[in-house]
């Protein structure tokens, strides 16, 4: 088969049909199948912004598979990574009726290092004891290494890096155990795969190691097809940057001082320069103070932290210096030894600041990590996708403002791409209302909270539950959170559980409620009446007060930009279409999505924001909200008064 017959299966849905029951043929997913095709035959770039229930993930994937090239699905999620090879890469084969060899490839903190296991085995750590063993009885049975399969890599565990390896710790080849290196078997898999799924973190990562020439993470491949790529320019800012935390420098003393140990100690000066080091991260520490922060060095600088930063600088040369004559004394020292001239490195970057960076520190609880993050992320990616010669294809749900692609594909540098914007096939006129309060005060107002929270009673009354509410802040969650729970419901809260565990929840009850921020705007699929009103506090902008926008914004005056109408109006509308998003996830659902931010219609850019989002009908009357939620409750459910 080639990439246009694989497009070309959705002309003719017999085999679609026949593997998926209840197929619905959708004009908008067979002409992105075909728009799909054509790139990946002539290496052409593709940007097309798919709307939810086009389809989208069989529609690259049906012309990708049958083209019989060397694919990479990059994705934003070890989640949606899941769900592509368990769900949709299955889908597929059955409808071409072949086996495809599939890897997931993942970044190395998410595989378990049996060298790292050895030496924190080897620790002594009571506490961790019991952990250590259960891990070591499953590394025994693992055909992956994948610690997602022992728990949950993102919980913040201490186990996790005591476990894994990081680019700074691994020994490379010179590792004792390289041979039975499961990072290592991971990528031979990803070598020999005809499709390989994997995230934009590790993309990024592949990027930015192509781009200084020190080799690669990913394979080469005929195309690459990027989804969920509305994420794709916030994560290259990260990935074009440099950071140093004090968790690399806690390591990098722990790490040295254990291999210093295990030689027997016999080199005092070097144990000492180790001391010194861990002083002097721990003196920077103290100096940045207790509670977290988020902001540029320029802002954040006094005279205690600018002689803690020069002390941490000389206590990191002088180990280096220590570490070096005696790298040969073991691999150990070796790899301590590059860690320590790479962090000395990466320091003198995040402490300089000039026109195209920006240096930031970011405080949390005990530790901190500082950045270095570049303005402009569009020169850097659009030059790493040009080293990187085949098909590119840029999809999400999400790109257009106001039936306008480009905002994303200036961010990103892409220039001379085909672009195309499919809406979505569900009916949002008839099955969706959006309902905007009239005289809400602003966002501003002393009583906005108050306004917002009157509105979210009134219609969770009338819905019975089955209500999202989204909002833009942590002190929004706790606000609304307790409000609801003081009327008489009792709402799931972010933070009161893991992620997974609060929409298992909600999906176990369709009276549920959610008050949650930021990670479930986007990425969560509750079809049915289980989700029939999704509220959202306020239009999403970015704060002004993040040390990366203030500088970009300043950047954009100088060169006579207006930041807010070409940056953060964009941005805003691209999060907001994600919020919008999980009220209709099927053809059959329906429900009403209320924002309580009066600027939607009293604002100057209100209409720029309306004409972006889904065609719903529109109310600014309560009682019609709630007449219109009220017949989607079921019939026996009891609501709170």
């Amino acid at each position: 088969m080639t990439a246009a017959a694989g497009a070309a299966l959705f002309d003719d849905d017999a085999a679609l049909s026949a593997a998926l029951p209840g197929y619905r043929p959708r004009i908008g997913q067979a002409e992105m199948a075909h728009a799909v095709a054509s790139a990946m035959d002539r290496g052409g770039r593709l940007v097309v912004e798919a709307g939810t229930g086009t389809g989208k993930t069989l529609a690259y994937l049906l012309p990708a598979l049958a083209s019989r090239r060397k694919v990479i699905v990059s994705t934003a999620t070890r989640y949606l990574q899941s769900q592509l090879a368990e769900k949709d890469v299955p889908l597929a084969q059955t409808v071409l009726g072949r086996n495809i060899h599939t890897a997931v490839l993942k970044g190395r903190g998410n595989y378990l290092c049996l060298h790292r296991l050895e030496i924190a085995e080897s620790s002594g750590d009571l506490y961790m004891a019991p952990k250590l063993r259960a891990v070591r009885d499953w590394a025994k049975t693992t055909r992956t290494g994948d610690i997602g399969e022992f728990g949950d890599p993102s919980d913040g565990d201490a186990l996790w890096p005591r476990i894994t390896s990081t680019t700074d710790n691994c020994l490379g080849t010179d590792c004792p155990l390289y041979d039975q290196c499961w990072v290592l078997h991971a990528r031979r898999e990803a070598q020999a795969a005809d499709l390989v799924i994997a995230n934009h973190y590790l993309l990024f990562a592949d990027m930015t190691l192509r781009e200084a020439g020190f080799g690669e993470v990913l394979p080469g491949a005929d195309a690459i097809v990027l989804d969920e790529a509305h994420k794709l320019p916030d994560i290259a800012g990260r990935f074009f940057g440099q950071a140093v935390s004090s968790r690399q420098l806690r390591d990098l003393s722990r790490d040295t001082r254990a291999e210093l140990e295990a030689l027997g100690s016999d080199m005092p000066d070097v144990l000492d320069q180790v001391s010194t080091l861990a002083d002097a991260e721990r003196a920077f520490t103290d100096a940045l103070g207790q509670g977290a922060f988020t902001q540029s060095w320029r802002e954040s600088v006094t005279p205690e932290r600018e002689a803690a930063r020069d002390r941490l600088v000389e206590a990191l040369a002088g180990l280096e210096a220590w570490l070096e004559p005696a790298a040969s004394r073991s691999e150990g020292l070796k790899s301590a030894a590059r860690r320590a001239a790479d962090l000395q490195t990466r320091l003198a970057t995040v402490v300089a600041e000039d026109g195209e960076r920006v240096s930031w520190l970011e405080r949390r609880g005990a530790s901190w990590i500082w950045h270095s993050t570049p303005l402009d992320v569009a020169t850097p990616f659009a030059r790493a996708v040009e080293a990187m010669p085949g098909a590119w294809i840029f999809t999400s749900a999400t790109l257009s403002v106001k039936d306008h692609l480009g905002y994303f594909c200036d961010r990103l540098g892409l220039t001379g791409v085909e672009q195309k914007i499919l809406p979505s096939p569900f009916d949002y006129e008839n099955n969706a209302l959006l309902y905007s309060p009239q005289r809400m005060p602003a966002p501003s107002a002393p009583h906005f909270d108050d306004a917002v929270i009157d509105e979210i009673v009134a219609l969770i009354n009338a819905a019975e539950g089955g209500t999202f509410v989204l909002c833009t802040s942590y002190r929004a969650v706790a606000r609304y959170g307790q409000a609801l729970a003081e009327a008489g419901f009792e709402p799931l809260i972010q933070g009161q559980a893991p992620r997974t565990q609060l929409l298992e929840d909600f999906r176990a009850d369709e009276n549920a409620i959610l008050v949650a921020t930021s990670s479930f705007w986007e990425g969560v699929d509750v079809r049915g009446r289980g989700l029939r009103l999704v509220i959202i506090d306020k239009l999403p902008f970015a704060s002004p007060a993040d040390p990366v926008l203030a500088a970009r914004f300043e950047a954009m005056k100088s060169a006579g930009e207006n930041p807010f109408m070409d940056y953060q109006l964009p941005q805003a509308v691209i999060t907001l279409k994600q919020g919008v998003g999980r009220l209709i996830r099927d053809a059959d659902d329906r429900g009403v999505l209320a924002i309580c931010d009066p600027r939607l219609f009293t604002a100057r850019y209100g209409p720029v924001i309306r004409a972006s989002l889904p065609p719903m009908s529109i109310t600014r009357s309560r009682s019609t909200a709630c007449a219109f939620v009220d017949d989607l409750a079921p019939a026996t459910a009891e609501g709170a008064s």
